[in-house]
């Protein structure tokens, strides 16, 4: 036996001693479905939607609205004095801004999503392909040795009513000023205010780097002007040219 193929079986032997959730019969799925919230459609974060209507755009001199999640948040000073005199951390850091977005950022950049509510999971569907998972049928979080850190982390969740509350742990740290530790923790209750807006409790915990958590509320509105999700490329970005300061969507001919 080669290996690959004795490390492979191993993986698959451990996945199978691992409690899962116990399936669901068909009629409490069906029940489940029609007790869960529909937030179908596009959205976007209203910071995005609201600098689209400005009119002119930053060439007019006209400045976006605020991005809740660029403010500073309340840093332990010794970690913004660390930060300082290691100017070379925060160069030596890669944050790819096409995909792997780092959690919680991605929650505010001008990326269209569409959500998919189910009584396992509900996932984050963005524009440049990526996913964000949020598992809601009573799994916990991966034993520590299982966990590996990711740009979004793991992310698992329960429902209040019509809220749902996210418990994501395991982000990947971001080593400079604007970022927080492997060991941050973070808690959202994601809620529709009203038929076209979503609205983002966020609470990050990190007493590495923070003096205390840090509490944002971030929220998305429907985009009512485009009816699915287009295919996008955020390193070509042919399909979506920036006329007049406005991004607009080419023609498909020329």
């Amino acid at each position: 036996m080669s290996r690959g193929l004795a490390v492979a079986l191993g993986l698959l032997s451990l996945s199978a001693c691992t409690a899962m959730p116990a399936q669901r019969s068909s009629a409490e799925r069906i029940r489940l479905f029609a007790s869960l919230p529909d937030w179908t459609g596009l959205w976007e974060p209203k910071s995005s939607a609201d600098s689209d209507n400005l009119s002119g755009g930053p060439a007019a001199g006209k400045s976006g609205p605020p991005v809740e999640l660029f403010r500073k948040p309340p840093y332990r000073p010794e970690w913004e004095r660390d930060m300082k005199a290691h100017p070379s951390r925060a160069a030596n850091t890669p944050i790819r801004l096409c995909r792997d977005i780092p959690f919680p950022w991605r929650l505010e950049l001008p990326f269209m999503f569409q959500v998919l509510v189910t009584p396992e999971e509900t996932l984050f569907l963005y524009e440049n392909g990526d996913v964000r998972h949020i598992y809601t049928d009573g799994r916990a979080h991966p034993r520590s040795e299982d966990l590996w850190p990711t740009a979004a982390g793991d992310s698992i969740g329960h429902w209040d009513g019509d809220t749902l509350v996210i418990d994501t742990i395991e982000v990947q740290s971001v080593d400079r000023v604007g970022g927080f530790s492997g060991q941050a923790h973070f808690t959202e209750r994601v809620h529709r205010r009203d038929r076209n807006v979503l609205e983002d409790d966020l609470t990050v915990d990190d007493p590495a780097r923070l003096a205390h958590p840090w509490h944002v509320r971030v929220r998305w509105t429907r985009v009512l002007d485009q009816d699915r999700m287009l295919p996008w490329d955020c390193e070509e970005n042919d399909r979506n040219p920036i006329v007049n300061g406005k991004m607009t969507i080419a023609s498909p001919r020329p």
